[in-house]
């Protein structure tokens, strides 16, 4: 009866594993289950062999029992290499044990038949019982051979495991493998003096359920705690346990640093503890947990910890002991304050950016509603000849100069900022400002130190706040303008934004607003300045720009040309006047005057708001206009950014047939520099530096150089500007190939034009 009993309880505990193992999935689960499985079988059959003394009955229990034991064999091989990480499934092993295993279990059915394995005989019990025993045949040392093959298998993949793992992982397969070295030691005492009863199935059932807690419950405690035991030791942060008494039961390394803490002695950290947090050890009892950040002396300086505790609480919630934890914060808030200067200050001098120097003003102009105040803006004159000629190291030290002038002549109520290039920006109340000593702090920026003639020269532009509802940045603009009347002055060095420059302002938005409607109405019209031959022949002409206004009249190009530039709205014009270009060449080609040309303006900035190329190439394609017939005239200023990028451009052009034209070549300060390496086809002289010269045999001679420059490039040259016959005379006699000028004809409308030079 003991022995039935146990085998239900132990059938009862597998079944129960088995519900487990389901609901705590991992790597070996599913081993581990067909193990719980396979090892019910044979325990149900001794039960029906136990408590039945039918022979038919009792053999196919038998029968169930073997190969019950069989199928736990293959499964148990399966886990344990799995168990141990070792490769065994679909290998030459396997196929051989599988295949021993299914013959064994072949033969043992086949048993019923031949009766080469097993027989039974009854036996009597030591407590009176009749029990259905085995009788071994000659084919069952093949089953027992199998059996323990499959053991010995499983024996010495657990114990390679052991040698080649760490101490803290040892005792997960020790177990198994003494467990089932003794079930295949207690299966050799049942099997070779041939005892009636094999106990040795309590080992299996052992193992299995050892298997299962090992594999599915189990977590090496001892690896747990030296894994803890790093962690809190090497931890960057601080961390202090205390008991319940509250006395200081361990610190780790960082703690012991913290509180300078030269031996072991813990007794002192508790005070120390409750002085960094800065409350009374009241009124820290109070609080299950708590949070705050201290600077706390250390040997290398100060430190900011972020400092939390929290109490410990059992399962019946009695208060068990607490933890305080050290956390420094210090790089990161440093790196914090440095991430957020160089967010809101200049790079260069240290001052406000543009950003943060208008989010300022703003706020200034909030938290203070009542006060007045003056928006100033500075301006160096030509900056960009300073670093041109002495280099951006020297422009540099100008810049910083500049910014701590405007630091010293400052107080607590002033901000200043740079905004961009070589404009710095301050807000000053009213009450504060004195133009006088505005005017000596100007002077306060001292020559070049390469080159003592050349001055700095620096204009303020000053907008006394008025309107407080506009952006800041508006504000600025309009203290900027207000430079602009004495930009080419070196006597005057500030300047008032007033109701005349507002006006200006005003009319400058009304025409950015207006040239959309403008274009669309027909307002923005073509006219036509001839270019013409040594011979007099007209070859082609410039097309520019012109706006009959409905209200005002005609409007000079000076007015709205440099409002569209500085808007950025000149690319809407352009390629109306490109597209007015190519419908007018179109027209002439169906007439007859193909040979005629056009010659177009490309504005700096239709580089950065238009593809040039792809618009450009569209419109000829559209109109079926030769490229060649279309000519492109641009400035040395388109190229003094993005040099690199700007010739791929101007490169791509000519490649599609069109013919590029630098314009106004004389003007500038660098055309001999950049002439090297603009890819242009045609030279445009600019004869303003002719006129009125104090010095005409030098400005032939100049003329010469330019003209024989652009001969031995093999550029024609065209001269604009030309006004008199004797700069005709002395153009052509220099070799100059076509020109263009009020001499020979004014820019004038297309049907005048046509009319004038036949081509209707």
């Amino acid at each position: 009866m003991v022995y039935v009993t146990t085998l239900i309880i132990l059938l009862v505990l597998i079944a129960v594993c088995i519900l487990r193992t389901v609901r705590n999935q991992n790597d070996v689960s599913q081993h581990v289950i067909w193990v719980l499985v396979c090892v019910m079988f044979p325990l149900a059959a001794h039960i029906v062999i136990y408590n039945i003394d039918n022979p038919f009955v009792c053999k196919t229990a038998y029968t169930l029992y073997y190969i019950g034991v069989n199928a736990l064999l293959f499964f148990l091989l399966r886990f344990t290499m799995s168990y141990c990480d070792f490769k065994y499934e679909k290998t030459v092993v396997e196929n051989a044990l599988v295949l021993s295993l299914g013959a064994d279990s072949v033969s043992i059915i086949l048993n019923f038949k031949f009766r080469h394995m097993f027989d039974l005989a009854p036996r009597i019990l030591s407590d009176g019982n009749l029990y259905m025993g085995v009788v071994r045949l000659q084919y069952y040392k093949i089953h027992i051979a199998v059996s323990f093959l499959c053991v010995l298998i499983c024996l010495a993949a657990l114990l390679t495991k052991m040698l080649q793992t760490t101490r803290f992982y040892i005792d997960r397969y020790l177990v198994i493998f003494v467990s089932l070295l003794v079930t295949a030691v207690w299966e050799a005492y049942y099997v070779i003096p041939g005892r009636p009863v094999d106990y040795s199935l309590f080992g299996y059932a052992i193992c299995a359920l050892l298997i299962f807690f090992f594999s599915v419950e189990y977590t090496p405690k001892t690896l747990i705690n030296h894994v803890r035991k790093i962690v809190v030791s090497t931890i960057s942060d601080g961390l202090l346990f205390f008991d319940m008494h509250r006395d200081c039961v361990y610190a780790n390394e960082k703690c012991k640093v913290i509180f300078d803490i030269k031996n072991n002695d813990l007794k002192p950290i508790k005070d120390k503890m409750i002085k960094t947090i800065g409350i009374s050890e009241e009124e820290l009892r109070g609080h299950v947990s708590y949070k705050t950040r201290q600077t706390i002396k250390q040997d290398d300086g100060d430190h900011i910890y972020d400092i939390e505790l929290h109490k410990l609480f059992g399962g019946n919630g009695a208060f068990i002991g607490s933890f305080v934890k050290y956390s420094d914060r210090t790089e990161e808030i440093e790196r914090n304050r440095e991430d957020h200067y160089n967010a809101t200050h200049d790079r260069l001098t240290g001052i406000y950016n543009a950003e943060e120097f208008y989010r300022k003003v703003e706020k200034a102009l909030i938290e203070n509603p009542e006060e007045e105040y003056y928006a100033l803006g500075s301006d160096i004159k030509e900056f960009k000849l300073v670093n041109d000629r002495y280099g951006k190291d020297i422009g540099d030290k100008i810049l910083i100069r500049l910014a701590r002038v405007i630091e010293k002549s400052s107080n607590k109520h002033t901000f200043y900022g740079r905004i961009a290039n070589d404009k710095f920006a301050m807000l000053i109340r009213k009450q504060d400002f004195k133009e006088d000593l505005l005017l000596k702090n100007i002077e306060k920026i001292p020559k070049l130190e390469i080159d003592s003639i050349y001055p700095i020269i620096i204009h303020v532009g000053i907008y006394e706040i008025s309107d407080r509802n506009i952006p800041a940045s508006a504000m600025y603009d309009r203290a900027f303008m207000a430079i602009a009347p004495i930009k080419n002055d070196i006597t005057k060095r500030i300047s008032y934004y007033d109701d005349a420059l507002k006006a200006k302002l005003i009319r400058e938005q009304n025409l950015a607003i207006a040239i959309d409607d403008a274009i669309k109405d027909g307002q923005i019209v073509p006219f036509l300045q001839a270019q013409v031959e040594k011979d007099g022949k007209v070859s082609g002409a410039e097309v520019l720009v012109r706006w009959i206004h409905p209200e005002e009249g005609f409007l000079s190009p000076g007015l709205f040309i440099p409002v569209l530039e500085n808007t950025g709205a000149i690319h809407k014009v352009d390629r109306y006047m490109w597209e007015c270009a190519c419908k007018i060449l179109a027209k002439w080609k169906k007439l007859g005057f193909g040979d005629q040309y056009l010659s177009v303006n490309i504005s700096p900035k239709d580089f950065y708001l238009l593809d040039v190329p792809y618009e450009l190439k569209t419109l000829v394609d559209r109109y079926g206009v030769d490229p060649s017939k279309l000519r492109l005239e641009i400035t040395e200023s388109i190229v003094m950014e993005d040099v690199d990028e700007k010739i791929a451009t101007i490169e791509k052009l000519r490649s599609y047939g069109f013919i590029v034209e630098m314009d106004d070549f004389g003007s500038g300060y660098s055309s001999l520099n950049l002439l090297k390496d603009l890819p242009i086809d045609i030279l445009k002289l600019d004869m303003l530096f002719l006129k009125d010269t104090r010095n005409p045999e030098k400005t032939e001679v100049i003329t010469d150089l330019i003209i024989d420059l652009a001969k031995s490039l093999e550029m024609p040259v065209i001269a604009e500007g030309v006004e008199t016959e004797d700069q005709v005379r002395m153009l052509s006699n220099r070799g100059c190939d076509y020109f263009q000028g009020y001499y020979f004809a004014r820019p004038i409308a297309l049907d005048e034009y046509e009319d004038k030079n036949g081509l209707r």
